[in-house]
């Protein structure tokens, strides 16, 4: 593990990014070097306290990467500015965790390209136990030739995208399809998996899987009681990441080391 470390953190302005910023303040031996947000958000040229209200978070909000040096960049942007973000990690050999999520197949195909040169791991939610969760749906995927799966997916009014990162993640666990189809406003299909998604006050984030056999059933569902469980377990990621050769990573590689 890294003596010490620095970061930048990507999206810094949103609710996760905010959530990062007090995260950090708590960390043993990382600094943050700069919050990276929208060109046109108010903030812009402002200090991190001002999203923190602690006066010791002195570093700048910025609109691009310009000059910076880090040791690790930690990434909740929004999809249109992820390009900036790995197009940066790249040329200046930082790596990158990122939970940015609504991302295109050609942004994904980028993050493969990445890892040939800096390591990276994008994950759609850091939770270890959706990891686990994700890896149990595979067995039972191999092991019962037929069944019958349904994701429902809640989250807080907020989040932009749907069905959610991580719903999608769970769907591929059980399926090899890449076609995810929009059904209805919040019904979605992702090959032979339904995928339902819910917009709900201020959810944190619950995952409900539905598994139907012929013989019996089973259901799992992941509460997530607030968002310091993703906002610690990309710190985790991070201070994991830095330490790791060029490559592309996910959670499994934390699980397994």
């Amino acid at each position: 593990m890294a003596d010490s470390i620095r970061v930048i953190v990507s999206g810094v302005t949103g609710r996760m990014g905010q959530r990062l910023i007090k995260i950090l303040a708590r960390e043993s031996n990382v600094s943050v070097v700069a919050g990276i947000t929208s060109a046109d958000n108010s903030l812009v040229g402002e200090r991190l306290s001002r999203l923190s209200n602690n006066e010791q978070d002195s570093a700048p909000i910025l609109s691009d990467f310009e000059g910076l040096d880090a040791d690790v960049v930690i990434d909740f942007s929004q999809s249109d500015a992820f390009n900036a973000v790995a197009d940066y990690c790249v040329m200046s050999e930082t790596p990158l965790v990122s939970g940015t999520t609504g991302l295109s197949q050609a942004q994904f195909d980028r993050i493969s390209q990445a890892g040939h040169f800096i390591p990276v791991l994008w994950a759609a939610n850091f939770s270890l136990n959706i990891q686990i969760i994700k890896n149990l749906l595979q067995i039972f995927k191999q092991i019962n030739n037929q069944g019958d799966y349904r994701i429902t997916e809640t989250h807080h009014q907020h989040k932009k995208d749907a069905p959610s990162g991580t719903a999608i993640a769970l769907a591929q666990s059980l399926t090899e399809s890449h076609q995810l189809k929009v059904v209805d406003t919040n019904q979605f299909t992702l090959g032979e998996i339904n995928i339902t998604s819910v917009r709900e006050a201020e959810v944190p984030g619950t995952h409900k899987i539905c598994c139907d056999f012929p013989n019996e059933s089973i259901t799992l569902e992941h509460v997530a009681k607030n968002g310091d469980l993703f906002a610690e377990g990309a710190v985790s990621a991070a201070r994991w990441l830095v330490q790791q050769d060029k490559g592309l990573y996910d959670l499994n590689a934390i699980l397994l080391a």
